[in-house]
């Protein structure tokens, strides 16, 4: 399936016909970059508002100073602390999607780069994730925001959506995408930034798209 070249709305009546009975088989976009990664090694990073989102619910920690724990509405999503979640990942435990600070404890948060950083859960300034205002973010979050990284070979993965969405949503979600995504200049580009585009589902068959 790989060497053809699909629509996206041909990939998605195959996507659909082999996950009949999956109702919340993910939707997985793989885009592979133009980037020679011999002369960079900084990766691509993105923040994207899907307007339907992707049907995942994040597990977020919050680790906020104490003024601002109040502030975040909680929910079985929502972790809130600070001190003894950073003794917890010390330890290895990072039990949670994004990490959500403030710039007054990420003064404490960046101590543990080197085992945030390996695993894309370092709080960013310009992704929005360390905030004074936590709660912000996290309605994001909840209303679809995703946030991207181009792995070491120069390819970003993500989900768009599950089996069971519209295909008007599974495709107003990639055009989001495809727009930041094609918005984002880097000095190493040579020619358009998006090479090629793989879509498939949990466990199924992946296809080549048009761009």
């Amino acid at each position: 399936m790989k060497n053809k070249l699909y629509s996206i709305q041909e990939a998605l009546v195959h996507m659909k016909k082999e996950n009949k009975n999956k109702n919340y088989a993910s939707i997985d976009i793989d885009l592979v970059l133009n980037i020679e990664y011999k002369t960079n090694n900084i990766p691509i990073r993105i923040q994207v508002n899907l307007p339907y989102g992707n049907g995942k619910k994040y597990k977020i920690l919050s680790m906020v100073e104490k003024e601002k724990r109040n502030e975040i509405k909680k929910n079985n999503n929502i972790k809130i602390g600070f001190k003894k979640y950073i003794e917890k990942i010390q330890k290895g435990c990072t039990k949670f999607d994004i990490l959500i600070a403030t710039p007054k404890t990420m003064q404490s948060i960046v101590k543990l780069v080197k085992i945030l950083g390996p695993k894309g859960l370092m709080p960013n300034t310009m992704l929005g994730t360390v905030n004074n205002n936590p709660q912000k973010i996290i309605n994001e979050i909840n209303r679809g925001k995703i946030f991207l990284k181009s792995d070491r070979y120069g390819i970003m993965h993500t989900s768009i959506g599950r089996i069971n969405f519209t295909n008007t949503q599974i495709l107003e979600n990639l055009k989001s995408l495809l727009y930041i995504l094609n918005m984002t200049k880097t000095q190493h580009l040579k020619g358009n930034l998006i090479k090629k585009i793989y879509i498939s589902s949990t466990m199924g068959l992946s296809y080549r798209i048009k761009p």
